[in-house]
């Protein structure tokens, strides 16, 4: 039985280095009645996902070798010992990822047209590209722009985005905005 404990030790902490270095555990689709299977509204995630699988394995086969090796207990109450201790550690981990992924807040939504921002490199003519600085939700941000009209803008200058195209803005000055 030994070498049960320690093959799921090694096959969990396999799992869960490689979890843990790719990204894995969002990767892995368990079926849809698992993965949402206790799930109610505002809960992050399910009690059955890969992580927790591989953090039960984990704390299964090593607790497994430990209780087998260090104890007088018999083979039964081993068992049972090492799958107990591999659910709470599986439980652990599991609310330690769900208490991360709780605090996690999907990225505000910019559209760029009409994002009033400045200068910060100047924009030499048709096909020169500067730089503008401008707030958005309370974060200074930076983008790569470019005159709509062909002319150049000096530093410092206040521009409005008119479009936004494959991450750069295209902008024109307030003076130009008036004559449209």
């Amino acid at each position: 039985m030994s070498s049960l404990f320690f093959v799921c030790f090694l096959a969990g902490l396999g799992l869960s280095v490689l979890s843990f270095l790719s990204g894995f555990q969002r990767g892995l689709h368990l079926p849809r009645f698992i993965r949402h299977a206790g799930l109610k509204k505002g809960k992050a995630g399910s009690m059955v996902n890969a992580a927790a699988i591989a953090a039960f394995l984990t704390w299964f086969g090593g607790s497994g070798v430990l209780l087998e090796r260090l104890t007088p207990f018999i083979f039964p109450i081993v068992v049972g010992g090492a799958i107990a201790i591999g659910i709470a550690g599986g439980a652990l981990i599991n609310g330690a990822i769900n208490a991360l992924a709780r605090r996690e807040t999907p990225a505000q939504s910019l559209s760029m047209i009409g994002v009033i921002g400045k200068t910060v490199v100047p924009i030499r003519g048709a096909d020169g590209t500067g730089e503008i600085v401008f707030t958005h939700a309370g974060t200074r941000r930076v983008a790569g722009a470019r005159s709509e009209n062909g002319r150049a803008i000096t530093k410092g200058t206040e521009v409005v985005v008119t479009r936004y195209e494959k991450g750069i803005a295209y902008v024109v000055t307030w003076d130009d905005l008036k004559e449209a």
